[in-house]
């Protein structure tokens, strides 16, 4: 078993691993919290409890007035439109266009007002029009929900950093398909990348 605390000394002694902190103007992004990863072919190690604090994260970010958006994968069938990424994960074949599993899960669904859009590839910010969104809004704050923690939430947190954005990701709302990446995942996240926080940081960070 690694040893995290050794790590994170090691993280520190180098200068690495500094708290960003909320900034003026934030914003949720949820991504792919749909049911081809939280209850069909791809899913995996998805508590409820994860759908359940991104609904509450969700809730408090809308009383405060802002902005939530929604990512979900979406491809043809023969996954044409995934490129390499689609030959790396031919099971992204589950996310049809079109299909029941690019619906996003009812535990977390989109209010009014809400933007919903679809992706390709692994960030949120690839290939859409998220980052021209969120500029338009003065957004300085992205809080990262969604799987998986590894992979597209990763991917998301280190493209919206190096566009400038204070990213956060919520322990208890984000998920894997397996713990061992969730946890190295989390330290990568914390250490480089984003404030990694519980929860109640993120609730509190929220409040009107």
């Amino acid at each position: 078993m690694t040893d995290t605390t050794s790590d994170h000394d090691l993280y520190a002694r180098q200068g690495i691993g500094s708290q960003i902190g909320f900034g003026d103007v934030p914003a949720v992004v949820v991504v792919d919290y749909q049911l081809a990863f939280t209850r069909g072919p791809l899913a995996g190690d998805f508590p409820e409890a994860a759908l359940q604090a991104t609904a509450r994260i969700c809730a408090a970010a809308r009383a405060l007035g802002a902005p939530v958006t929604y990512s979900y994968c979406a491809y043809e069938a023969d996954l044409s439109d995934a490129g390499p990424f689609g030959v790396k994960c031919p099971g992204l074949v589950a996310c049809l266009r079109g299909s029941e599993g690019c619906e996003i899960d009812p535990l977390v669904l989109p209010a009014d007002g809400d933007v919903v859009f679809e992706k390709q590839q692994p960030s949120a910010f690839f290939g859409t029009d998220l980052h021209a969104r969120l500029g338009a809004l003065g957004v300085d704050t992205v809080v990262v929900c969604g799987t998986t923690t590894s992979g597209c939430v990763r991917a998301t947190v280190v493209d919206g950093m190096s566009l400038g954005y204070r990213m956060v990701v919520p322990v208890e709302a984000v998920s894997d398909r397996a713990r061992t990446p969730h946890r190295s995942a989390l330290f990568d996240m914390g250490h480089k990348y984003a404030d990694v926080l519980r929860e109640r940081e993120v609730l509190s960070a929220l409040a009107p």
